[in-house]
């Protein structure tokens, strides 16, 4: 039962109830229940009890698994959407961002430079958290444990990539010490992309060509990265993988909308 949360257990009870063109007190009368708990049940302002929620859904000739899976591929569904809609934002902040690291190094910035910076960056972790978010729900959707992990992982390793970034611009910091952790950063940003890369090509049972497509040039990019050497390779690389990331997400939204629908 603490799959069902409000306010969407009101939400699908209501839905159920005017399916089945009954009111709320003809409805009440076979669940014994008040009519004022019937609507704040329904407005999402309580969660009832299990044995309510059983009486409910047995007068409505409804299976609780089947509202439980019903709110999970909603929720899931919303995931994805929010994902892949971020990606796309991702994926433009991302070239004023390659921007704005270059030009750091080219001399003497204006006072504002590093405000401008700072929230440059701070869309792209948003952005990026919410897309990996978005492999997060399709890793439950389809029961991939490895990609909700290496998605997980994904954001850390590139929170401390921007955290690291933003901190360093306020300052001073030897070029040795600056190449050392860049490639540490590199390393372990391209281990855990190899990862997400491998489970994202698992997914081709599923969701065909365009997932092992993507889950290959993952994998490519993560070991280039991992070479740090080869890492701004592993930079262009990332380029047509983000466009393929949210392409995948927006398949995998499309699916589950239909069989959601059906």
């Amino acid at each position: 039962m603490d799959t069902l949360q409000q306010p969407q257990l009101g939400q699908t009870i209501l839905a159920l109830r005017q399916e089945k063109k009954l009111t709320q007190e003809e409805l009440v009368e076979q669940c014994n229940l008040n009519v004022r708990t019937l609507q704040r049940i329904e407005a999402g302002e309580v969660t009832p009890r299990d044995f309510t929620l059983k009486a409910i859904f047995s007068a409505l000739d409804f299976q609780i698994e089947q509202v439980a899976s019903s709110i999970k591929k909603r929720v899931a569904l919303s995931r994805i959407q929010i994902g892949w809609i971020a990606g796309i934002v991702y994926f433009v902040i991302g070239f004023i961002e390659t921007g704005m690291d270059y030009s750091r190094f080219g001399g003497d910035d204006a006072v504002y430079f590093s405000l401008i910076y700072t929230l440059v960056k701070t869309i792209s972790l948003v952005s990026f958290g919410l897309l990996m978010l978005g492999f997060v729900a399709v890793g439950t959707t389809y029961k991939s444990s490895l990609l909700k992990i290496s998605a997980y992982l994904m954001i850390g390793s590139f929170a401390i990539v921007e955290f690291y970034d933003i901190i360093s611009i306020f300052s001073q910091i030897s070029a040795e010490d600056f190449i050392l952790i860049k490639s540490s950063e590199a390393v372990i940003f391209g281990s855990v992309d190899i990862v997400l890369g491998i489970a994202i090509f698992r997914l081709g049972t599923d969701l065909g060509v365009i997932a092992k497509v993507t889950g290959i040039f993952e994998i490519l990019a993560g070991a280039l990265f991992v070479t740090f050497i080869l890492a701004f390779f592993g930079l262009i690389l990332l380029i047509p993988a983000t466009i393929l990331e949210i392409i995948l997400l927006h398949k995998c939204y499309e699916n589950l909308s239909s069989s959601t629908q059906s």
